[in-house]
């Protein structure tokens, strides 16, 4: 049984005195203390310490969470959201014990859609499979982006941490696609953010359309891991769903010329999302768990996918991206464009997960542990480190898992080197792999996201004195007691 840290969270009040204020607000079948009922709450697939929370409450509406919070910031109480438990970097790790704050069992409602300005209004505890099944049966014009995800992770933890999506070459992040949040900040104040700050006490349904041109504090709570306060409601962009659609798979001879591949296709403006992954990837996923590769086998395969709202559209987007790859193969770079439809025939349906999203990417949970170097990484350093990276994981002996996106047409890319291992066993191995990625990574400027709080660490040694001294200056003024996910980047 995993233990958390040794805190003086109760010398003010009794744990029981607080379970009983749980009680009152949640009601007692919504409220636990058991160790069988918080062990699940304690730890995920990663590396990362496990630390146990004191009481789990599943909240169903905001005035109760506002309740809450007023609560704990008088008594200085820890509070941790959480959805589904899919994050990768032991987000909703309770570092410091306290209170698990559930809102995946009964904070889920798709509140409204929008059809008009194109945009859905959800609770924290609404998943891709619930979106998209909805969109699907009422507005199938209408898409959303999903990540390369199982359907039951949680919409609004993605965006709000800036997640990558099937959309991504074209729109960017996740948190780019946010109109309006709903907060409730340490003091129990509920603000909006966005369109929808007209109004006191509510907010029109038909109001959260964009998050310009008022200040933009949305900031103060993106990619702040839950330190700054809860979020009860996001506004999440829509977009046409158009009727035609193709996805082509490149096969790249050479680790580092898949570089210019992705960056030049993702420059032509015309295809949707481009995710790259090295050669052994594409053997777990037609059942190799453990692959090695071939001298003369190609290194790396990629997905890109184009749509149109016409056939012709389609087909006009499909020559120029084969002349693209013409012209880079004039250049020397040697790559094979497929029908990446017949690829799945030939070889695996498994491969699909990649292509129909959300999915479960069975090559990603094949093993009980799972952890990955994820980050916003500068495109032209593309060719020194995927060499670098790919001899890291052969000198583990580890099978290379290089994850790659294109983001917003190439102006900034995703790398994500990703090791799953067995838990309980290959972790001290993973670990030095993984922080051996780390320090490599980040002394070539890529920028870490979903980061666990070992990684910010190292990250603080580097970044501008100036910068961490505004981010602490936020983070104490707007929790002052500190009770918003404490140990998160090092607070």
């Amino acid at each position: 049984m995993t233990e958390t840290k040794e805190r003086n969270l109760y010398e003010k009040i009794s744990k029981e005195t607080v379970f009983k204020k749980l009680e009152d607000i949640f009601g007692i079948k919504n409220v636990t203390d058991k160790p069988a009922d918080l062990y699940p709450y304690s730890y995920d697939m990663t590396e990362c310490e496990p630390h146990m929370p004191d009481f789990v409450v599943i909240p169903e509406n905001s005035g109760q969470l506002i309740e809450l919070v007023k609560f704990c910031d008088q008594n200085s109480i820890p509070i941790v959201p959480y959805i589904s438990g899919n994050n990768v970097g032991g987000l909703t790790i309770p570092e410091q014990g306290g209170i698990v704050v559930d809102f995946g069992k009964k904070m889920n409602k798709i509140l409204h859609i929008n059809d008009n300005m194109m945009y859905a209004l959800l609770e924290p505890g609404v998943t891709f499979g619930e979106l998209k099944k909805h969109l699907d049966d009422n507005y199938p014009h209408l898409r959303y982006s999903y990540p390369f995800a199982p359907p039951y992770a949680g919409v609004v933890g993605n965006v709000i941490l800036s997640g990558m999506n099937n959309l991504s070459c074209k729109l960017g992040s996740m948190g780019d696609s946010i109109n309006g949040l709903e907060v409730i900040t340490a003091d129990g104040e509920l603000i909006r953010i966005g369109s929808c700050f007209y109004g006191k006490d509510t907010a029109d349904d038909d109001s959260w359309w964009s998050r310009y041109p008022m200040p933009d504090l949305m900031g103060l709570f993106i990619n702040w891991q839950g330190m700054t306060g809860l979020v009860t409601k996001c506004a999440v962009q829509l977009w046409p769903n158009p009727p035609f659609k193709k996805t082509y798979l490149g096969i790249v001879f050479g680790l580092p010329d898949i570089g210019p591949v992705i960056r030049e296709v993702g420059r032509t403006e015309i295809v949707d999302d481009i995710s790259a992954v090295s050669i052994e990837v594409v053997k777990m996923a037609v059942e190799l768990p453990e692959p090695v590769k071939i001298a003369g086998e190609p290194d790396f395969a990629c997905l890109f996918s184009i749509s149109g709202k016409t056939e012709s559209l389609l087909r006009a987007k499909e020559e120029y991206l084969k002349l693209t790859i013409e012209n880079l193969k004039k250049k020397g770079i040697k790559i094979l464009l497929v029908d990446a439809d017949e690829f799945t025939k030939l070889f695996s349906l498994r491969v699909r997960c990649h292509l129909d999203l959300p999915a479960v990417i069975l090559s990603l949970v094949e093993y009980s542990g799972l952890t990955w170097f994820g980050s916003y990484a500068p495109t032209h350093k593309l060719e020194l480190l995927i060499p670098k990276v790919n001899d890291l994981f052969i000198k583990y002996k580890v099978p290379p898992f290089i994850y790659m996106k294109i983001m917003k047409h190439a102006h900034y890319g995703i790398f994500r080197p990703i090791l799953r291992y067995n838990k309980y066993k290959d972790e001290e191995k993973i670990h030095n792999l993984l922080n051996e990625i780390a320090e490599l990574c980040i002394a070539e400027g890529c920028i870490p996201y979903k980061t666990p709080a070992w990684m910010t660490e190292k990250m603080r040694k580097v970044i501008n004195p100036g910068w961490l001294k505004l981010f602490d200056k936020i983070k104490s003024c707007i929790d002052p007691n500190n009770i918003f996910n404490p140990g998160r980047w090092n607070t």
